[in-house]
């Protein structure tokens, strides 16, 4: 059985503020054509097809033309599940609909059963080609609740034993009961049996600190990259934020995941995936190849796993390093864009760190050299090193880690934003005023 993985579109998705619809609409159209050109039977989405629980009307019609759209492809069937991102009752309202469609959609696990989350998949002459688990992103409460509500059902007679399991109990227990239910299903038939989730497993494949995907960094320690606060991935609370891959049975052909933004194997395991997100979600992913997978996967045998990658429409471009290094960087991609201006030159955006040096405003050092005029400086930010130093008067031996309170970060927010010139000491004094008027405010609310 041949089909496509994919996850974490973020329809809808305004990063800084940058206008994305024409880039999600470009890339749906080429997802329509990779899929007819590798003859792909299906289409899974391992959650967070919208970046919002209320997606503007815009992303919502680009998703639903998009499944129209491939009606008139060799595609005959296609599982949707929601992730942390998503609202399960948006895509859950039309699932009636769709499933008359071969578009099995399971937005939650709420008021469902085991049997609801289990799918045949046909082909185009409606031959049964292989079954999916369609599990999506689900919170310790939600586990709990749906084997209390399966147990009411009558499909479960163990409900002490669920009341003191912990949720990463909870979780194997329902990939075991989704899977079991999966082989009834499949009888003495040959064919895959494959499963969804939208969750944070332990022990991935990394990227190396350039940003360029590696399938094996990490694997060794089980560490993964450290989590940029720009890349779009919401923390996942409780105990499914670090799942392990013996929670998934062994036994299953394939696992296709969502939640990680970049492609990667769990514990080394060619069967349990994650395909990315196939757009850039955050400045810090400006160098990462982003792609969906392509799978051709046989019963009781390793999948054939080939990446897709997905063109960019979009560009982004992300520098760091002292004001000099900056302002040479602009100049490099200035002269860059302005050599290709006879092609098809795309929007390009930038984001600047000054790591190092003396602090600047560096808006204003950038607007006096007027630097570039075929991109758009999206960002500009300065280490919080260089603000310790240079602004806020804390000690320069205190490390990079340090936690800071509430004043040291309103310090560096005047700071940042300070004219040429304002040392340390107009910082201070300019928060005392602040902090003297504020003051003055609140009592005058005490009076009243």
């Amino acid at each position: 059985m041949k089909f496509i993985h994919t996850a974490d579109w973020h329809l809808g998705n305004t990063m800084h503020d940058i206008e994305r619809s024409e880039e999600t609409g470009a890339f749906l159209d080429w997802l329509k054509k990779e899929i007819e050109a590798v003859g792909a039977q299906a289409l899974v989405i391992a959650g967070d097809v919208f970046d919002v629980v209320n997606p503007s009307n815009v992303a919502k019609t680009q998703y639903y033309k998009f499944l129209a759209s491939l009606l008139k492809t060799g595609c005959s069937n296609v599982v949707v599940v929601g992730g942390n991102h998503d609202s399960g009752a948006l895509l859950d309202a039309p699932a009636e609909v769709l499933a008359a469609l071969n578009i099995k959609v399971v937005g939650s696990i709420n008021n469902r059963s085991v049997d609801d989350l289990v799918v045949e998949l046909k082909d185009a002459q409606e031959n049964v080609i292989g079954i999916c688990c369609a599990v999506p992103f689900m919170r310790d409460l939600e586990l709990e609740q749906f084997y209390r509500f399966s147990e009411k059902s009558g499909e479960s007679q163990d409900g002490a034993e669920s009341e003191k399991a912990t949720g990463e109990e909870l979780l194997k227990r329902l990939y075991a009961d989704v899977y079991k239910r999966a082989v009834e299903m499949r009888g003495e038939r040959d064919i895959p049996i494959i499963a969804t989730g939208h969750l944070y497993a332990s022990n991935l494949s990394g990227r190396n600190e350039e940003g360029r995907n590696e399938e094996n960094v990490g694997s060794e320690t089980g560490n993964v990259p450290e989590k940029s606060d720009d890349d779009g991935v919401r923390e996942v609370v409780g105990t499914l934020g670090n799942v392990s891959v013996d929670s998934f049975p062994g036994e299953l052909d394939y696992v296709a995941l969502g939640h990680i933004h970049y492609a990667s194997m769990v514990a080394k395991n060619p069967k349990v995936r994650y395909s990315g997100s196939p757009f850039v979600m955050g400045f810090d992913e400006a160098n990462c190849k982003h792609c969906v997978l392509a799978v051709d996967v046989q019963p009781s045998g390793m999948p054939s796993v080939q990446k897709l990658e997905v063109p960019r429409t979009l560009r982004f471009e992300q520098f760091k390093g002292d004001l000099k290094t900056l302002k040479q960087k602009l100049r490099d991609l200035e002269k860059e864009l302005v050599a290709n201006l006879k092609d098809d030159v795309i929007r390009t955006y930038v984001d600047l760190l000054l790591t190092s040096g003396e602090f600047v405003n560096l808006n204003d050092a950038l607007e006096a050299d007027e630097i570039g005029k075929h991109f758009v400086v999206k960002r500009h930010r300065i280490s919080h090193d260089i603000l310790r130093k240079n602004s806020v008067g804390i000690d320069d031996g205190i490390e990079s880690t340090q936690q800071f309170n509430e004043k040291d970060y309103f310090k560096m927010l005047i700071a940042a934003n300070a004219a040429e010139g304002e040392g340390p000491e107009m910082v201070q004094q300019k928060y005392d005023k602040f902090i003297n008027l504020f003051n003055e405010a609140v009592s005058k609310a005490h009076e009243v």
